[in-house]
């Protein structure tokens, strides 16, 4: 990390625009953000994408990962408990009022337990009367400080949750159950699946889910975000009135974000399971998380564009090898981000998806490729199309900025919320793209990736199905293709350009012999003298 931060430095310099300083990128001006007194932050903000219609968040800063061995399964269990009555919404009235309103539980009110969060949701919630913002405000508040969790329903809860556990939500989450120990060998993330004991699920005393819900849902770990076709002043104003009133325990229990060591030689999981459909590969080149401060600052913004160039550049590179005859993989892609789960470490991570007898192959083409990006890097006509690329995308958000629906905005503020990412807003981004992305050279994008891929850090998952005749690679045979790889002499990537035309032979003109008018879709259809037909839809997209 201090070579990577270093490295950057150098890039700070070298960029004119940026180099006397480095301020935090603003605040998208667009949205209302605050923090109470109680330390509880909202995010606000008018979108008319769909019109008379609302979503309404509240996200906690709590998951799986601040149980004790003893109440492993408590979080969850308790996102389960908000739908069974609150203070102001006892038993099911809460789910009863929504669906009389066309808000429907599933689709439009849900939740979900995280590692590290937990977050509720009401989604696309009509909003014409000023009740149901009223209501739905009124809802949020419940699930932050009013959960009833009466004895009654904790019991009644307590089959549903085992039939959860049982399954463990699918073929993922059984895989996941092996995957997690090794892969955070000497963390506690490798024993906190949120699905939890099937012990603690079935014997922990009522009380215990209570305590729990006091000493974590508290407003200096919630996060209020509200997007949609509303009046922004009128609905601070209630949100600062209703949400005041919640006390902050003076003695709050500090609230720790675990970590994941490093480790020496690499780690290798291997996971099957029967209902597994397909066979995956992932390659984690582990390293730590940008702090805070860069990542909120403008040096946050110019190193998360050198991640993102790189990434498109060798994500072209796997599309080109699975063109290829006889391919190594199905798929495959890279990213920096995250360590799968973890926040409190990131990685270089390739993905891929192999054929069942290919898992080898598929591991060494991931090596293969990964090790010349850090040994050659990238040419000067990759980086200018993926340069070119990246800012065409942030042209495209600029001109459709008006176009967005309250979806993007309400995902993008939770992750402002739990993950502590900047939200700037379109204008800035796109006005930093073009200023940035002209003035970082190749040089310094082959630098920083090579810093990010080093021998000792990686870890390996491989996961699949489990049938008859179906026999994958030991540890140790995979062990030996990362050995072996990295041992290849391997050589620069060399771009195969073509100068011949798409169509080598243009086809014979034709004639358009129908003209039909599609009232529905408000387009128009064209039938070729071929017989193919053409369909023309106006949009006002830029």
């Amino acid at each position: 990390m201090r070579k990577i931060l270093s490295l950057f430095a150098i890039l700070i310099i070298s960029i004119t625009a940026i180099a006397q300083q480095n301020p935090p990128q603003p605040m998208d001006p667009a949205v209302r953000h605050g923090v109470l007194d109680n330390g509880l932050t909202y995010y606000i903000r008018h979108n008319k994408l769909p019109e008379n219609r609302a979503d309404f968040y509240i996200a906690q800063k709590v998951g799986s990962m601040l149980e004790e061995d003893s109440q492993a399964g408590l979080a969850h269990f308790l996102e389960h408990m908000a739908f069974n009555g609150t203070t102001n919404f006892p038993k099911k009235e809460m789910l009863n009022f929504l669906e009389e309103n066309g808000v429907k539980f599933g689709e439009n009110v849900n939740a979900y337990t995280s590692f590290d969060e937990t977050v509720y949701y009401l989604s696309n919630v009509p909003v014409m009367r000023e009740g149901m913002v009223d209501s739905s405000l009124l809802i949020l508040h419940d699930w932050a400080n009013e959960i009833a969790l009466e004895a009654e329903e904790i019991e009644s809860e307590r089959g549903v949750i085992r039939e959860e556990w049982r399954t463990r939500g699918g073929a993922q989450s059984r895989l996941w159950e092996k995957m997690l120990p090794v892969m955070y060998k000497d963390s506690k993330y490798a024993n906190r699946l949120p699905i939890g004991s099937i012990d603690v699920i079935n014997n922990f005393e009522h009380q215990e889910i209570r305590d729990y819900y006091e000493k974590w849902y508290r407003p200096d770990l919630q996060g209020i975000i509200i997007v949609g076709d509303i009046d922004v002043d009128k609905v601070e104003e209630k949100v600062k009135a209703l949400f005041s009133k919640i006390e902050l325990d003076a003695d709050a229990a500090e609230r720790v974000y675990f970590p994941v060591p490093d480790n020496d030689e690499t780690l290798v999981s291997i996971a099957t399971d029967k209902e597994a459909t397909n066979t995956s590969l992932m390659l984690f080149y582990k390293h730590e998380p940008l702090p805070d401060e860069i990542k909120l600052s403008q040096a946050g913004f110019v190193l998360n564009y050198i991640s993102n160039v790189a990434s498109n550049m060798i994500n072209d590179r796997f599309q080109e090898i699975t063109q290829k005859p006889n391919a190594p993989f199905l798929g495959a892609y890279a990213f920096n981000g995250e360590f799968f789960v973890a926040k409190t470490k990131d990685a270089w991570t390739v993905a891929s998806a192999s054929a069942d007898d290919k898992v080898k192959d598929a591991l060494a083409a991931m090596i293969r490729e990964t090790e010349r990006m850090k040994r050659f890097g990238f040419t000067e006509s990759e980086y200018e199309r993926a340069r070119e690329n990246i800012i065409k995308n942030y042209e495209n958000s600029f001109n459709n900025r008006d176009k967005q629906p309250n979806s993007v905005y309400s995902q993008e503020y939770v992750s402002s919320f739990t993950k502590n990412e900047p939200f700037p807003g379109i204008e800035y981004e796109y006005n930093m793209i073009k200023s940035v992305a002209p003035n970082i050279p190749i040089e310094a994008i082959n630098q920083t990736v090579a810093q990010l891929i080093q021998d000792k850090n990686m870890v390996i998952s491989i996961s699949g199905p489990e049938k008859e005749g179906l026999v994958y690679p030991t540890e140790q045979e995979i062990l030996n293709v990362v050995e072996t790889t990295k041992a290849e002499n391997i050589e620069p990537y060399a771009e195969e350009v073509s100068d011949e035309p798409l169509i080598v032979t243009p086809p014979a003109q034709g004639e358009i012999t129908k003209t039909e008018t599609n009232e529905e879709l408000g387009a128009t259809v064209w039938t070729l003298s071929n017989g193919m037909k053409v369909v023309i839809k106006p949009t006002d997209f830029k």
